[in-house]
């Protein structure tokens, strides 16, 4: 009896320890997005404690907020997992990205839109499918800083985090994404405006395309079935 209720009071205490709750909470985080897990990958509770230096109740109350985050979702097997999104999911997420890019971009002085992009350097680029997804996500987030509307950025921020797994399955042929990079962040152009623009709507069109394609292919493999 006096173990089990010592046990209880090591979990109050721990879920009462806002200190330890941020701290894994920001580490889980960070491991989120330093690439350490892929899409659809269910959480080890015990080994991610463990990894920390916590209880498992930090940890799963860091998961909740994540899931709050729409970074994290229910595993069918019970506890989280990395969220999954179908193809549908990403359509529309890439769609409400460009919509945003495409207006915020409109907005941003030709100098500074050019001196937003001219702080990239291929160079930066980097050889891993995870390199080329945080690349992306700093290109999309400094256009949205560059408007001066932290809002903004905030938004592009969210959206970073919850593309960051697809980005980097979407990265798996390096060359060709370190190239669209490329193209995408040169501020030596004529009209820079126009040519983000164009970068813009063809890096989101491909993904859905490709997700478009996702669906029919299911879809085509269910009626065969």
């Amino acid at each position: 009896m006096a173990l089990a209720v010592d046990g209880g009071r090591s979990q109050l205490m721990a879920a009462l320890d806002p200190i330890t709750q941020e701290r894994v909470y920001r580490a889980l985080k960070a491991e989120y997005l330093a690439g350490r897990y892929h899409a659809g990958e269910r959480l080890d509770i015990s080994d991610i404690a463990d990894r920390h230096g916590s209880s498992k109740t930090p940890v799963r109350e860091a998961a909740c907020r994540l899931m709050g985050e729409r970074l994290l979702e229910p595993d069918s097997a019970g506890g989280f997992r990395v969220a999954l999104a179908t193809p549908q999911e990403l359509i529309h997420l890439y769609a409400w990205n460009a919509h945003l890019l495409l207006c915020l971009t409109q907005r941003i002085k030709r100098s500074v839109l050019s001196q937003t992009l001219a702080q990239f350097s291929p160079d930066e680029i980097g050889d891993t499918p995870v390199d080329i997804a945080k690349l992306t996500g700093s290109i999309f987030l400094a256009l949205a800083a560059a408007t001066g509307n932290p809002e903004a950025a905030a938004t592009i921020g969210q959206i970073n985090e919850r593309l960051f797994y697809p980005r980097v399955d979407g990265a798996a042929n390096v060359a060709d994404a370190a190239k669209e990079l490329r193209t995408m962040m040169n501020s030596e152009v004529v009209d820079v405006h126009k040519s983000i623009h164009r970068r813009i709507e063809s890096y989101h069109e491909r993904r859905i395309v490709h997700q478009q394609d996702v669906i029919h292919d299911q879809a085509d493999h269910s009626s065969s079935g």
